[in-house]
């Protein structure tokens, strides 16, 4: 854009206007460029509603991103927010109101667990909170007229239990009963065959891969991600145009790292389940996981979380995690180095003392997210901690 009254303008606000250079037509960058601006010059030849106005409100490297991520998880449409849980926060504000009931899962990501269970309420929004093991409660739980939606996780965290997804949605589907389902775990690329009306994920995880992005997604049916969206533009859950670059920087190797996460995970789990000082293996590719069949059938790869518990009668959690010198101690998953950490610390604190015991987190579990690191090196790592 050039001004032919800049050369007419005193050196201090020249300073503030500088010259732009844009590309001609025939001679774009190779890459979009960040539009790392808050503010667009108002056009008096197009609607406002057609526009970019304030970033706030949209931004044009985040649209090129929700495009994307539509695109990857075969949804109408998708928004892009600040972080995972903003974007479960940010739907569920959206789209319930108060007298509304919500069903969900005591396995289910803690932040989510939290707001559900004890921030909706005081929207006047009720709660059931059921064991993802007994679907037979499902139906019982939904409450005519009021039950909206359907929550859940597949794999869940941090044991990685597998949900039965045709069964919850033919439940949801009878009563007509919105599901939203928190794929993170899973990866973007899988359960996109099938009827969820909306799939959440973490991009801070596999999405951006690298462990320096804070950022989550909402794909769905575009009816219902208007509504959350002006929702998240009024709790302003925005995300950064610099964030949403790295995320979709990081897209372009999204299925080379999935592959070698999972390899690389399986190799571990596989190595950990034959361990006398490994008590239990959770990883949804062991023949012996009670979910394996249904994995298989949901999912073409197995992931990159290994859980296990370590034998009792030895060190702990928290010791044996100091003691790895490669895999770090260290909450998140998904990014390209190990990392590993306690179960009880971050995951169940807000439970009580029988959901821990029943969902197998004690002083002796470990959650492990698998890098890309060559595998003989992780396994060495493991094993000279282990003792």
């Amino acid at each position: 854009m050039k001004n032919e009254n800049r050369k007419n303008w005193k050196l201090n606000t020249r300073l503030n206007h500088p010259e732009r250079i844009t590309p001609a037509g025939d001679n774009p960058p190779l890459l979009a460029p960040i539009y790392q601006s808050v503010k667009f010059v108002v056009s008096e030849e197009t609607s406002y509603g057609n526009q970019y106005i304030y970033t706030r409100l949209s931004n044009p490297t985040l649209k090129q991103l929700e495009m994307l991520l539509a695109d990857l998880q075969n949804k109408e449409e998708c928004i892009v927010l600040s972080s995972g849980i903003a974007a479960i926060s940010g739907a569920f504000l959206g789209l319930l109101q108060s007298g509304d009931h919500i069903i969900t899962f005591r396995e289910l990501y803690k932040p989510a667990r939290i707001f559900i269970r004890d921030m909706l309420p005081k929207f006047g929004i009720t709660a059931s909170i059921l064991k993802l093991t007994q679907l037979d409660e499902l139906e019982k739980a939904i409450i005519p007229g009021k039950t909206k939606i359907i929550h859940f996780e597949s794999p869940t965290n941090p044991n990685l239990e597998i949900a039965d997804i045709e069964r919850i949605i033919k439940i949801a589907r009878k009563h007509n009963v919105l599901i939203s389902m928190d794929g993170t775990f899973a990866g973007l690329h899988q359960h996109t065959d099938l009827d969820i009306d909306l799939m959440f994920q973490s991009l801070t995880k596999f999405g951006n891969g690298h462990g320096d992005v804070l950022a989550g997604s909402i794909a769905g049916k575009k009816s219902l991600i208007q509504k959350i969206r002006q929702m998240t533009i009024i709790l302003g859950a925005t995300l950064d145009p610099h964030a949403a670059f790295l995320v979709e920087r990081g897209l372009k190797t999204y299925l080379l790292r999935f592959e070698r996460h999972t390899k690389n995970a399986a190799k571990v789990a596989d190595f950990l389940n034959q361990h006398p000082k490994v008590q239990k293996v959770f990883y949804p590719g062991l023949k012996d996981h009670p979910g394996h069949e249904l994995a298989k059938k949901q999912m073409s790869d197995m992931g990159a979380i290994v859980s296990f518990v370590l034998d009792p009668n030895g060190q702990n959690a928290d010791q044996f995690a100091h003691k790895l010198k490669l895999i770090q101690f260290a909450v998140s998953l998904g990014a390209t180095e190990s990392i590993i950490c306690p179960t009880h610390l971050f995951f169940g604190d807000d439970l009580s003392a029988i959901d821990k015991q029943e969902m197998g987190i004690n002083p002796y579990s470990l959650r492990l997210s698998v890098g890309l690191e060559d595998h003989e090196d992780l396994i060495a790592d493991l094993k000279l901690a282990l003792g």
